[in-house]
C-alpha cells in the first residue's frame, strides 16, 4: 500500500511540476514557448483510454493521489497521507493553468495586434529589429484563422470600445503623462521621436509568466490645444494573445483618463 501511495503522489507532483515549470523554463531560455505548450497538452489534455473514456493525466493523477492520501490515514500512515493530499492540491492547481488559458483563447479573437487606428496604425520601428515571429507591419486585412473575418474586423467586433482618445492638453504635457503611465505599467521605453504633428513613444512589455515581449507604441498628434492619442500593442510571437494586448490598451487609456482629469 505504501508503494502505491508513493507512485500516485509522485505522479501528481511530476505532472503538476511539469506544468508549473513550463512557462518559467521558457522565460529562462531553456526551451521555446511552443515546447511549453506541448508540455501543457501532454500533461493536461484528455487522453482516450481504450476508446471508452477521455482522462486528463494531471487531474487523474491528482484524483488518485487524493484517494491514496485518504486511504493512508486508515492504514496509520498519516504523514504520507498528508503528502499525497498536498500533491493532489498542487496537481489540481497546476492543471487549472492550461484550462484557463484554453478558455481565454476561446473567449478572444485569434489575433495578436490591437490598434486604435486601422487606416494608419502607429508604426513599430524601434522594436522591429528584435527577434520576433510576427512582423512589425500591421496586417489588418489578413483573415483570422478559421474565420472569414479580417484581423481589423475581428478587433472591431471583440473590442468595439478601443479607439483613439483626445486629451485636453498639449503634446508635451500629454507626453509627460504617457511616460509615467508606461513606467507605472512596468514597460520599458525603447525610443522617443518627434514628428511633424506631435510625438511618438515606443515601449516594450514583458509578461511575468512566459516572458513574452509585446511592442507598445503611443502616437501623440497635435489637434489645436488638444492631443489625439493613438495606441498600438502587438505581440512579437504567438498567433493569439488571449486578449492581453486589448487589456493593456484599455488599462493604458484608463490611467491616461485619470491622469488628464
Amino acid at each position: 500500500m505504501r508503494l502505491v501511495i508513493w507512485i500516485f503522489l509522485l505522479a501528481a507532483l511530476v505532472l503538476g511540476g511539469a506544468i508549473l515549470f513550463a512557462a518559467p523554463g521558457t522565460r529562462l531560455g531553456l526551451w521555446d514557448y511552443s515546447r511549453a505548450f506541448d508540455i501543457y497538452r501532454l500533461a493536461a489534455s484528455p487522453k482516450d483510454i481504450a476508446g471508452m473514456v477521455s482522462l486528463s493525466p494531471v487531474f487523474t493523477a491528482a484524483a488518485l493521489s487524493l484517494l491514496a492520501g485518504l486511504a493512508a490515514f486508515f492504514t496509520r500512515r498519516g504523514g504520507l497521507g498528508v503528502m499525497a493530499i498536498l500533491a493532489a492540491v498542487i496537481a489540481v492547481g497546476a492543471g487549472m493553468i492550461p484550462l484557463k488559458m484554453r478558455e481565454a483563447v476561446r473567449a478572444n479573437p485569434f489575433i495578436h495586434d490591437v490598434t486604435t487606428d486601422f487606416e494608419n496604425p502607429p508604426a513599430i520601428v524601434a522594436g522591429a529589429p528584435f527577434e520576433r515571429k510576427n512582423p512589425p507591419e500591421y496586417v489588418g486585412d489578413q483573415l483570422v484563422r478559421d474565420t472569414d473575418m479580417t484581423v481589423a474586423e475581428a478587433q472591431r467586433e471583440a473590442f468595439p470600445d478601443i479607439g483613439p482618445m483626445t486629451v485636453k492638453a498639449g503634446v508635451d504635457e500629454t507626453a509627460q503623462m504617457v511616460r509615467k503611465i508606461i513606467a507605472d505599467m512596468g514597460m520599458n521605453v525603447l525610443k522617443e521621436s518627434e514628428t511633424e504633428t506631435g510625438w511618438t513613444i515606443e515601449a516594450a512589455h514583458t509578461s511575468m509568466w512566459f516572458g513574452f515581449i509585446d511592442d507598445f507604441v503611443v502616437r501623440l498628434t497635435r489637434e489645436g490645444d488638444a492631443t489625439r492619442v493613438d495606441v498600438r500593442s502587438k505581440s512579437r510571437v504567438g498567433g493569439s494573445d488571449v486578449g492581453a494586448n486589448a487589456k493593456r490598451v484599455r488599462e493604458f487609456f484608463n490611467r491616461l483618463e485619470k491622469a488628464a482629469a
